[in-house]
Parts: C-alpha cells; structure tokens; sequence
C-alpha cells in the first residue's frame, strides 16, 4: 500500500506553539511522530511518502503550501492520507485526542474511526474527544481518503510533557499506524 504521511506545518509555519513548562512547537512534534510512522510502515513493506522530510515549508504562502501537500500524495498516487497535529487553545485546560475527517466522505470516515478507536484503545487514560466531520482546506485537493488527527493539546501543560517525550511519540506513531492497518484490513 502507498501512504501518504503529512506532518503539520513546517518551516516558516511553527504551527500551535506550547510554552509551558518549555516551548515545544507542533511542527516538531508533528515531524517526530511521522518518521517513526513512515519507518514502522516501510519495515512492514508499506511504501510511504512524507510531504515533508524535515523542518521545512512548501511554499511561503500558507494556503499554496497546503496545497502542494496535497499535489504530492496526489502525484504519488496514495492510497490514503494521514495528517498528523497538535491541538491548541487560549485556556490551559482543555485536553484530549480527536480525527477529523472529509465531510460526506465515507471511507475518510471510516478512515478517522479506525484510527481515533486504535488511539483510544492505547491511551484509554486521555480524553477520547471522537471524530468530526471538517472542511479542510487539505481535504478539497485530495483524491484519496484523508484524516487529520489532533494528537493533544500543546497549551496544556501536562499534555505538553506527553508530547515531548520519544517514547509517548513512539506509541502514538504505533497507535495511528495500527489505526491505518485496521482501515486497510476492511477494504
């Protein structure tokens, strides 16, 4: 199978920025938790492709860098797309893992509840916050079914701390390419 892997924001795009107890920056979080996906998924004989390898932006013009996010796993014809992010907010407290997807797209929804249910199989002691339909703009140029996780909240100070840590990435990266594999055993 061909996975398209998106790690939020990039470069010039720092995306939700945490800064209690430390700065940590979603594109970071993002890129970490990608590579481990893409590595888990090509050890299994996945082909993947990362619309970004590194701590860069596609384009200066946000709106023209989502999308040539999208023409990549278009060009690369994959079979689906994950979009992994952090969640933010201007109050400390809120907290919890979330997928969206496409709207009136059944199997990006069928995509987003396999991955949401393997995320909150493995993190059962986190805020399951579900699944919700979205228009995102990444969603409009896509041929292929999509999902955006929100991983947690970066302004939560606790919740910081668990996406800093390898270890919390690493599961995370476990539990959203089993959530993909789950998708892909439906099919």
């Amino acid at each position: 199978m061909k996975i398209a892997l998106d790690p939020g924001h990039g470069g010039i795009f720092p995306g939700a920025i945490g800064l209690v107890p430390f700065e940590l920056r979603e594109k970071d979080v993002t890129l970490a938790i990608c590579t481990k996906m893409s590595n888990i998924f090509k050890k299994q004989g996945h082909k993947v492709l990362l619309t970004r390898d590194d701590d860069t932006n596609l384009d200066h013009n946000v709106l023209r860098d989502v999308r040539k996010r999208a023409e990549l796993a278009n060009q690369a014809q994959a079979e689906l797309l994950v979009s992994v992010h952090c969640n933010a907010f201007s109050d400390p407290n809120p907290e919890g893992i979330e997928t969206w997807y496409r709207a009136e797209n059944k199997r990006s929804e069928t995509l987003a509840r396999t991955i949401q249910q393997a995320l909150a199989v493995t993190f059962s002691d986190h805020l399951n916050r579900g699944v919700k339909a979205k228009e995102l703009l990444l969603f409009r140029y896509l041929e292929m079914p999509a999902c955006h996780i929100e991983t947690e909240y970066l302004t939560n100070p606790t919740q910081l701390e668990f996406l800093a840590s390898d270890f919390n990435q690493e599961k995370i990266a476990q539990a959203l390419t089993q959530g993909v594999l789950n998708f892909v055993a439906l099919a």
